[in-house]
């Protein structure tokens, strides 16, 4: 591994170590192993010296167990993951099918507590694993309090170069940030990097990116290419992208995002092997009926669909992945007709 990476998962691991990844929530509803108001601790933790989902309820004073679950859908590539603990994050429950409430972007409702050092999660409360130092602002790796990979789920955000502080910025991203981020992504493997918009995805409005560790393939990788107007479009996949590679000149694919952003349209932007991809969403079906509660960011377009819904998956099924792709997706040909029109 280059050396940022293997600082990064040695960081990740000390912090499991440690027992740093293990945080406190309140459940906002009723859940299959607490009640509304019960007061969770959840994370990860090393149990026989292998790192593992961890939680328990303090109000009932009582371990949960079995909280997660991974299964493949046959021979599509497809992998479903249940992992209940991620309804407890904030902004996580009570989600109707449909477009979601817009976030604030104001720094005292900062879903980070970015400017409130006596909340709980905040990220002043996490010292960072490791700061990398880009072209543009220095960046300080967190994890994550809901982890979707027990061996690396990580916040990268943004600070101050002079004075180490967290300045608050919106889910957006500058030609700047991208740069940093392409940038960062050079110097990591083993590690997919993605940025979810607003209604993509994200639920925090404070500028951040996810890295997670590349434990399988992801089926959006190894989709076939297609040239369309000047555009690389993904072929043979249900979500349509628009395809780059670490290659590409940052002002062409900065022109893009940009683009998506100056007309409000929602986009998920994943890092992974040699492709930078953008994913254009439907902001109106943000969330779907065929999983419910559940908001497909980044990784879900890569074809790990995460779920709270215990419901959904049991019954999950390639065509209910793909309903959902169709309804959250805009495909890119249609974006790039209308741009060339």
């Amino acid at each position: 591994m280059r050396d940022l990476t293997a600082r990064l998962y040695t960081a990740w691991r000390n912090a499991v170590l440690d027992e740093k990844i293990i945080n406190p929530f309140q459940a906002s509803k009723d859940g299959s192993h607490w009640v509304k108001g019960d007061r969770i601790v959840y994370g990860i933790r090393c149990i026989d010296n292998e790192t593992a989902y961890y939680a328990q309820n303090l109000t009932q004073s009582q371990e949960i167990k079995g909280g997660t679950e991974r299964k493949r859908l046959g021979d599509t590539g497809y992998i479903c993951q249940f992992n209940s603990y991620r309804a407890l994050r904030p902004g996580a429950s009570n989600r109707p099918v449909g477009r979601q409430p817009e976030i604030s972007a104001a720094p005292e409702d900062c879903r980070f507590h970015c400017q409130d050092a006596t909340h709980p999660i905040s990220l002043l409360q996490r010292q960072p694993l490791l700061t990398a130092h880009l072209e543009y602002s220095p960046w300080h790796a967190y994890y994550n309090v809901a982890p979707l990979d027990k061996d690396g789920h990580f916040l990268w955000v943004p600070t101050d170069a002079h004075t180490s502080l967290l300045p608050h910025a919106p889910q957006t991203l500058s030609f700047e940030t991208l740069v940093d981020a392409v940038q960062l992504f050079t110097q990591l493997t083993q590690t997919i990097l993605f940025f979810n918009t607003l209604h993509a995805g994200a639920s925090v409005n404070h500028i951040h990116l996810q890295a997670l560790y590349h434990r399988y393939p992801l089926p959006i990788e190894s989709a076939a290419v297609i040239d369309y107007r000047g555009y690389q479009l993904l072929d043979n996949y249900p979500v349509q992208a628009i395809v780059f590679s670490i290659q590409t000149p940052i002002q062409e694919i900065f022109a893009c995002v940009d683009r998506l952003q100056q007309e409000r349209i929602p986009f998920n932007l994943i890092m992974v092997n040699d492709r930078i991809l953008v994913v254009v969403r439907n902001g109106d079906h943000e969330i779907v009926s065929e999983f419910p509660g559940d908001g497909f960011a980044a990784l879900g377009m890569g074809g790990v669909i995460t779920t709270v819904d215990r419901h959904a998956y049991d019954t999950i099924t390639v065509a209910m992945i793909e309903s959902t792709f169709a309804k959250m997706v805009i495909p890119a040909k249609q974006i790039v007709d209308r741009w060339l029109t």
